[in-house]
């Protein structure tokens, strides 16, 4: 039995990879693959920012070290996790991740979460007339990107530094502010960590406490604060409207018909960390 194996193999060449296996190629070789994706402030950024005047930014496939951020716990709990994410996916590493504008952050999460796991978002929604929780699918491949509005008639100035003018309708103060970024998102995170309940009750006042830049050119915190905490109710809508108008977003509001009660309303897309992980 040995002795005829043998003269089989004598007479027969063994095969080389370069004749019958195909040649594997090395995975060290593989390159990460990238996409562009279009930014809702179209680079509206300062004059020292690395994206001011880019319409676009890069960022890079999500990976499986990606899906680790999103499952670690301390980053979980701290509200950092989609903040560590952003950071990782943005290919320039000299672009400060924490400086972009809300609205970019968002716009880069939807199409990181799109190539990874595909445009359909199932997820749960609260219905807010009877209470009952139905579950819910987004077409995360059907959004509309928001720019801001021309301020020139709305009675709103664009200073070309990133920040913008308005004057309160009641008190006649002038009240300029930025748009949120990424340190502000960071901020509410670590103190919503730190106190849930206070963030939630002073919500609207601490959102405008990091973007007001001065009140009548104003910028001491003592002053900023003042105001705001005593500004009445017709002010704090006038100026909420007018960040609101100028913010650049992606919008991804979705017709939703609760099934128990019929319910008719246009529902936003909720972001966090189940926005990567609807089925946990």
């Amino acid at each position: 039995m040995r002795r005829n194996n043998e003269e089989r193999l004598m007479g027969v060449s063994k095969p080389t990879p370069s004749e019958d296996v195909p040649k594997m190629a090395n995975p060290m070789d593989f390159v990460m693959p990238t996409e562009f994706v279009a930014l809702p402030s179209e680079g509206k950024y300062p004059e020292e920012h690395p994206l001011h005047g880019q319409d676009s930014i890069e960022i890079r496939y999500m990976t499986a070290k990606d899906e680790d951020i999103l499952s670690n716990r301390s980053l979980l709990k701290s509200g950092l996790a989609l903040d560590r994410l952003i950071q990782n996916l943005i290919k320039d590493k000299n672009i400060d991740h924490r400086s972009l504008f809300v609205g970019d952050r968002n716009a880069i999460m939807i199409h990181a979460r799109a190539s990874a796991y595909g445009t359909d978002y199932k997820t749960k929604v609260q219905c807010p007339t009877c209470g009952e929780i139905s579950k819910f699918q987004f077409d995360l491949s059907n959004f509309e990107t928001y720019h801001g509005k021309d301020v020139g008639d709305l009675g709103i100035v664009d200073n070309d530094d990133g920040t913008f003018t308005c004057e309160l309708p009641l008190s006649g103060i002038l009240a300029r502010f930025k748009l949120l970024t990424g340190h502000d998102e960071v901020s509410l995170a670590t103190k919503s960590s730190k106190n849930k309940k206070t963030l939630e009750k002073d919500l609207i006042t601490n959102q405008l406490k990091m973007i007001i830049v001065d009140f009548n050119g104003y910028t001491d915190e003592k002053t900023i604060n003042y105001v705001i905490d005593n500004m009445v109710a017709n002010d704090s809508k006038f100026l909420r409207d007018a960040i609101a108008i100028v913010t650049p977003d992606v919008h991804m509001n979705q017709d939703f018909t609760c099934k128990h009660c019929e319910h008719e309303e246009v529902v936003a897309v909720p972001f966090g960390t189940e926005f990567f992980w609807p089925d946990r």
